[in-house]
């Protein structure tokens, strides 16, 4: 009933585990008690009191020690598989506890119960431990990986610029070559010509789509951030996703009053949503040009941050307070934490401010920093 009442409460899992956990060490003194009652054929009244005083706190010291490791648990990822466990403990206590109940002496079914129930809790609890060791190793892998993947954009970005420096000093080079090339073909009025040579040479040497690529990045001096567009550019690039950056001054520092990788979840945050968003819009269209992204940083020096990122969207009829609440999201498999969790931050920081507009087929999402004028005061 206590479940069924508060089930779409955050906390619901901790009190249900925790009185799991009390009930099950409830259950497992008696039957200890029982035992030892029982097995030494303890008729004294006060050494039976003395037991059943002393049992109830070794329970208080046991949760005392471990609670700390019962919490992480019962919040932790795998809380749903820690749940199953104390529920599965709990009906085996309780029907050991029964059998106790209903006999007088220790028989050799309650002792097998007894015997059955512990193998039980120590091999439910050597599974728990395995899956935990199992899945940090995965996510240890998953890190791994992803940061071989940023050190992989990292190094493209670095080719990409010696490319690109190449490129400029041997058009550097033939430019004036070129020139006279195309003022002959211009005095003697053959525009077509003209226009030709310049195509070719264009597709020959400059690949525009790659020079692109990673347009303005050289402008963010802030490693952090640097490497998260860098990143996320990557990925548009490889999914076809129309983009650009446009970052006209150099970035050498972040405002102090705000967290650098606060800074760097929310434009996470706001990166994945519009590529998730650009991957569905090109998967309904089926055309890659029916999605587009547009990025936008900016700073003076050291008082004021500002980003701004927009993307083409599916439904236009999404509310933009309903976005920001935690749980809202339109995609599969999602968990709709993320444009809640920047709400979070925007609270933690007076500076920072930050709107949202949905206009025609464009989600707009805009980001500020600005200290100069708490400064001033």
């Amino acid at each position: 009933m206590f479940s069924l009442i508060f089930r779409k409460n955050e906390c619901i899992e901790l009190a249900l585990g925790s009185i799991l956990c009390i009930v099950i060490l409830d259950l497992l003194n008696d039957i200890l008690v029982g035992i030892i009652i029982q097995g030494f054929n303890l008729k004294s009244f006060s050494l039976q009191l003395y037991i059943r005083i002393l049992s109830p706190i070794s329970i208080v010291v046991f949760v005392d020690i471990f609670k700390k490791r019962l919490h992480a648990y019962l919040v932790g990822k795998n809380r749903k598989i820690f749940l199953g466990i104390l529920f599965y403990l709990y009906i085996s206590s309780l029907s050991v506890s029964i059998v106790y109940i209903y006999s007088d002496s220790i028989t050799p079914v309650s002792l097998f119960f007894s015997l059955y129930l512990l193998v039980q809790a120590i091999f439910a609890i050597f599974i728990f431990h395995e899956i935990i060791i199992m899945q940090d190793k995965i996510l240890e892998k998953k890190e791994q990986d992803q940061l071989k993947y940023n050190q992989h954009q990292l190094e493209e970005y670095a080719d990409y610029l010696e490319k690109s420096e190449d490129d400029l000093r041997a058009f550097r080079h033939d430019y004036k070559n070129i020139l006279n090339s195309l003022k002959v073909s211009a005095q003697e009025g053959d525009v077509q010509d003209v226009v030709q040579k310049l195509d070719k040479y264009t597709e020959t040497n400059l690949n525009s789509e790659a020079l692109l690529k990673y347009k303005d990045v050289n402008h963010v001096h802030v490693r952090s951030i640097k490497s998260i567009f860098i990143t996320k550019m990557a990925e548009m690039y490889n999914l076809n996703i129309p983009y650009n950056f446009e970052c006209r001054n150099d970035i050498k520092k972040l405002p102090s009053e705000i967290d650098e990788l606060d800074l760097v979840r929310i434009i996470g945050i706001t990166l994945d949503n519009a590529i998730e968003e650009s991957k569905s819009l090109i998967a309904k269209e089926n055309e890659v040009s029916a999605a587009e992204i547009q990025m936008m940083v900016y700073s003076n020096g050291t008082d004021d941050f500002e980003y701004e990122i927009r993307n083409k969207v599916i439904d236009r009829e999404i509310s933009t307070q309903e976005i920001q609440k935690r749980g809202f999201t339109t995609k599969k498999n999602h968990k709709g934490l993320g444009l809640a969790n920047i709400k979070e931050l925007e609270t933690k920081y007076p500076d920072l401010s930050i709107s949202y507009m949905l206009e025609d087929d464009w989600f707009d999402f805009y980001m500020a920093i600005d200290t100069e004028e708490d400064e001033s005061e």
